[in-house]
């Protein structure tokens, strides 16, 4: 058994900083960030700003509210098409591809330079979700559930791990999951 601990440490390493640093990630969300929603309200302003300046620049007459509970909502020729909650703004993504990046082996500097990169690109991919969800609603709205769900939930994560495959591959110096020597 200590053999095995051994010729896997790395694989290890990665497992435990991962694990570690999403827990505290997630009861520092849920204890103080989350409820707090300042940090979500602010994300989605600046997001919901975005959007309505893309679809109105391509000729959509396009305008954003804030409703109930500091849900924005995007409206398309005066008609509501989706909502805006603060679990989807993509807040979340950021610490998940943060702790990717960090457990891997890498120079410090680079992996800083790397995340932040990472995240305005996590942050644009969210950015074309969200306005393919108000495309989705307007001309196809009873996939809208599905879509939602599922299709540009696979399309992020996917994103964020072709990311994290493309740091191993080209910036990291040796794999995770190999021991380091």
């Amino acid at each position: 058994m200590i053999k095995l601990l051994r010729e896997n440490s790395a694989l290890l390493r990665f497992l435990l900083i991962c694990l570690l640093g999403y827990s505290s990630w997630f009861i520092f969300y849920t204890l103080w960030l989350g409820p707090q929603q300042t940090v979500d309200f602010w994300l989605c302003n600046i997001e919901a700003k975005e959007i309505t300046f893309l679809l109105k620049t391509i000729g959509f007459n396009m305008e954003h509210l804030i409703e109930e509970d500091y849900k924005h909502a995007f409206y398309v020729d005066g008609k509501r098409t989706i909502g805006l909650a603060s679990s989807c703004n993509g807040l979340v993504l950021f610490p998940l591809f943060s702790l990717f990046i960090l457990a891997t082996p890498g120079h410090w500097k680079t992996k800083l330079y790397y995340i932040l990169i990472g995240c305005i690109a996590i942050y644009h991919v969210n950015i074309l979700r969200i306005i393919s969800l108000v495309f989705v609603k307007m001309y196809s709205p009873a996939s809208l559930s599905f879509n939602h769900k599922y299709t540009f939930t696979i399309v992020v994560y996917s994103f964020i791990f072709f990311l994290w495959h493309l740091w191993i591959k080209k910036y990291s110096h040796t794999s995770p999951l190999k021991n380091e020597q």
